[in-house]
């Protein structure tokens, strides 16, 4: 898998891995280009002369021909698993056999006589090479993915990352490795600038290794685990990273050895250098007769990786089964289960092991089923290709030109908004013109299952007409925060915690993380997203809470920022009854929902461990440095930064804070005691409560709004707070009433606090 920024040269370095030229007119790659290639090695005196070329029909007959005769001059067929793989063998003995009859399925007639058909030829072409002179070679067959560099593709690829893979992380060598990432768009040889990133080159390198450790280990070590016993299982072998540095014709020998050593500090002790396996710098004007040894030293760093690290015993019947499935699939890219299982009977596969068939091949990027999605679990992707263009269609930046599709009043949604809506999918489904039982639904099902879009209940906006279907949110397409904006506090805010920061295990945030954990937000209770102002792809305001009706709570805002996931929460009044939610409560509660939202991401970061801290200012660190706490202790009271030292949390932060067992929390006020309390000073003693509470009288333009302002920030301490303060200032009647609940807490239209 070929990953990397924008115009690194990723399809130019596939050229040459292919001996094919170098051409300036390069069109940027849309989502992904997936390609099925043979590398055949021949010896040539000392050395191998290394061939990588698009594998053929007759490459794929000789490699069955190949494993057939291998296995029959067993004699035996000891290396044969069972007697279902012995059948398989069978039939392509040269002598005559009877081909396997089809069993009665729900598939139509015609699929079976096609099937049949494309098998005989398969069988008869094999059996006629398996009786000829065949050596064993050591070619090799791969799965290549050539990844577009776009930010947004960024974003979705970890969806079909697979831990059975070599990465060819790549970056542009010739630019400043602290400079920021531009986005670029080729067509035909023109160059398009699009949005730059708020990450360096270097970071994004880290946050790729991250995003492959996080995504994929847990996974590997897995299936490592299942192939050995559990006093042989060691680290498992894969996936690995080359890191590819390109353009190397452009900087002198001198710089090569200065970005290297540059980069290495970055990944050194980090849980994820363990997969690194060599660093290479390409000459990227070499291509075609004229071979860079780089390229020779890749093509051998490959070579190895698969005969040490992917081999994988592998029963014939499934060969069979993946070269059966791929030939009748070549004019349809979706198979339904039922024709799959009809070609699992023919080559003699149970249909109990049809699913563990599929999961194999799946992770090896061949085919994709998703069994845990309803409207897929019934087919087979047999092209993986077609399912990634349909995306990148959707997804792809408008210099591409996608945008003449379907109404330009979705299109402006998608850009403007991150909204997409049914008739959109459906019209860009209707143009790939595929024949099958899956419906355009299934794309956002898909969508959906990844985390990269969640289904919008309310339609925030009235002018969409009612025939658009369904809305989701996408924030993956959304544009880039401008710096200003991100560095620009809430104007509305009365009252804010303390910035709380989500980091992370890695050091840095992976990959398409921020986006997905926008998505869940925008389905969660109690949240919906503010479209009313700006929303970028790094930072989005969401509402928390209803005030019946009749205005927000509350914003919580989320951005991404280069070492975290920074959470702001500002309270804003927009009516007078709003003052009763209490807003510690309202702030842990908030906390405790995004943790579940982050849990849920597992699935797809699972070796990523996520933590809630502050930002420290102790001078004992660098800056940024930053502080933990406990989410789980009653008692946690205090911060303990990255150094070691302990710290006193400030007001603010103590509101994302768990409150001890020993405070009553009842002990908040509500609104109405406080409006019965006002009613009962007269403003002089109202003057000399303020100064008391260190409150300023001069800025107070609302007695009210003020007091509760006070009450939220003081949270469950609040009424013993006010009591006190009441009798310093000699009003010991209102602080008795206070202080056994003399005043109602409750009235119809009154919010209760949460």
């Amino acid at each position: 898998m070929l990953i990397g920024e924008a115009g690194v040269g990723k399809s130019t370095l596939l050229g040459a891995l292919m001996n094919q030229p170098v051409t300036a007119e390069a069109t940027s790659t849309i989502m992904a280009d997936t390609k099925c290639l043979k590398c055949q090695w021949k010896r040539c005196g000392t050395g191998d002369n290394v061939q990588w070329y698009d594998i053929t029909e007759e490459d794929e007959i000789k490699e069955l021909a190949v494993l057939v005769k291998q296995v029959m001059n067993t004699g035996s067929h000891s290396l044969l698993k069972n007697l279902k793989e012995a059948i398989a063998v069978n039939m392509f003995n040269p002598e005559d056999q009877p081909l396997p009859r089809l069993c009665a399925s729900s598939t139509s007639i015609s699929f079976q006589d096609e099937t049949r058909e494309v098998f005989s030829k398969i069988v008869a072409d094999t059996r006629s090479l398996v009786g000829a002179p065949l050596e064993a070679t050591e070619d090799q067959y791969l799965n290549l993915w050539n990844c577009g560099g776009q930010r947004v593709f960024l974003d979705v690829l970890p969806a079909f990352l697979t831990s059975h893979t070599i990465f060819l992380l790549m970056f542009d060598a010739s630019k400043d490795l602290q400079g920021r990432v531009d986005g670029v768009w080729n067509q035909r040889g023109i160059s398009t600038s699009l949005e730059t990133l708020n990450i360096s080159r270097q970071d994004l390198m880290v946050q790729w290794m991250s995003c492959i450790y996080a995504s994929l280990s847990n996974k590997a070590e897995i299936f490592h685990k299942a192939q050995h016993s559990q006093d042989e299982a060691t680290v498992p072998p894969f996936p690995r990273i080359v890191i590819i540095e390109t353009h190397g014709d452009k900087i002198d020998a001198q710089k090569k050895n200065g970005i290297t050593s540059k980069l290495r500090p970055e990944y050194d002790g980090k849980p994820f250098s363990d997969l690194i396996l060599d660093t290479l710098i390409l000459d990227s004007s070499k291509s075609g007769s004229e071979e860079d040894p780089a390229i020779t030293t890749l093509k051998q760093i490959v070579k190895d990786f698969i005969l040490n690290a992917l081999c994988i015993p592998t029963p014939i019947a499934w060969v069979l089964f993946r070269k059966l499935l791929t030939k009748l699939t070549k004019s349809r890219p979706i198979v339904t289960l039922y024709n799959v299982a009809t070609i699992s009977r023919v080559c003699s596969i149970e249909d109990t092991a049809v699913l563990s068939v599929l999961r194999f091949y799946h992770e090896l990027g061949v085919f994709l089923h998703y069994a845990d999605i309803e409207k897929l679990e019934e087919v087979v992707i047999a092209q993986p290709e077609w399912l990634v263009k349909h995306l990148g269609t959707i997804l792809a930046p408008k210099e591409s030109g996608k945008d003449s599709l379907g109404p330009r009043e979705a299109w402006r949604l998608l850009r403007e908004k991150g909204i997409l809506v049914e008739a959109l999918y459906q019209v860009v489904w209707k143009t790939f013109d595929v024949e099958c039982e899956v419906k355009p639904q299934a794309f956002a099902d898909l969508l959906e299952h990844c985390f990269l879009i969640g289904k919008i209940i309310q339609g925030p906006f009235s002018s969409v007409p009612r025939n658009y279907g369904k809305m989701y949110f996408i924030p993956c397409v959304l544009p880039i925060c401008p710096d200003d904006v991100m560095a620009t506090p809430h104007v509305d805010a009365v009252l804010t915690a303390a910035p709380l920061h989500f980091r992370f295990s890695s050091k840095c945030v992976p990959p398409g993380f921020f986006v997905r954990l926008a998505a869940v937000l925008s389905t969660t209770r109690g949240f919906s997203i503010d479209f009313q102002i700006p929303i970028y792809s790094n930072r989005i305001t969401f509402q928390f809470g209803d005030n019946g009706g009749n205005g927000r709570i509350d914003d919580v805002i989320i951005s991404e920022t280069k070492f975290s996931i920074r959470v702001d929460i500002a309270r804003v009044f927009y009516c007078s009854n709003v003052d009763g939610y209490n807003f510690p409560l309202t702030c842990r509660l908030i906390l405790k929902l995004l943790l579940g939202a982050a849990h849920e991401l597992y699935k797809w970061f699972p070796c990523i461990e996520i933590r809630p801290e502050f930002q420290c200012k102790c001078p004992k660190g660098p800056s940024p440095h930053f502080a933990v706490f406990s989410t789980e202790a009653e008692s946690s009271t205090t911060l303990r930064c990255e150094f070691k030292t302990p710290a006193m949390p400030t007001a603010e932060q103590q509101l994302w804070m768990t409150i001890p067992s020993t405070v009553d929390k009842e002990g908040v006020l509500y609104q109405i005691e406080i409006e019965q309390l006002l009613k009962d000073l007269n403003g002089e003693a109202f003057h000399q409560l303020s100064k008391t509470l260190e409150m300023d009288p001069e800025t107070i333009s609302d007695n009210i709004v003020s007091l509760c302002q006070w009450s939220c920030k003081m949270g469950s301490l609040a009424r013993s707070h006010l009591v006190y303060h009441l009798r310093r200032i000699g009003r010991f009647d209102l602080a008795k009433k206070i202080d056994i609940g003399h005043y109602p807490k409750y009235a119809e239209g009154t919010i209760k606090h949460m």
